[in-house]
């Protein structure tokens, strides 16, 4: 009655010639900043039809508040400030200086 119960014995068998090599793992792509931002884009298009826009000001609003709460009303403005100048100077180094030529439209003297 014992012997009913016994497990089979395994053998393994090798070809020392004959062994598969084994697959390449496939290649990953680059980290890319421009496609996960494209993702993120098309998540908010998808989750929130006709109101992307709001949701992501809204967010926005919601990080200003936060950090307005934490360090304060006037160190939360230079904090601003340092982003934006960070930014109109990446601006500048890409080429496409668009907060530069809107500071430049709204300083410059209106009546032609």
């Amino acid at each position: 009655m014992a012997d009913e119960y016994k497990a089979p014995q395994t053998t393994v068998e090798q070809d020392a010639q004959e062994s598969p090599a084994p697959a390449p793992a496939p290649a990953q792509e680059p980290f890319s900043v421009g496609k996960s931002v494209g993702k993120v884009g098309a998540w908010f298009k998808c989750t929130f039809p006709g109101h992307e826009n709001a949701v992501i000001f809204g967010l926005i609003g919601l990080i200003a508040a936060i950090l307005i709460f934490i360090v304060g009303i006037w160190r939360a403005l230079i904090i601003a400030l340092f982003v934006v100048v960070g930014v109109a100077l990446g601006q500048v180094v890409d080429g496409d200086p668009k907060i530069l030529r809107a500071v430049r439209r709204f300083i410059s003297d209106r009546r032609d």
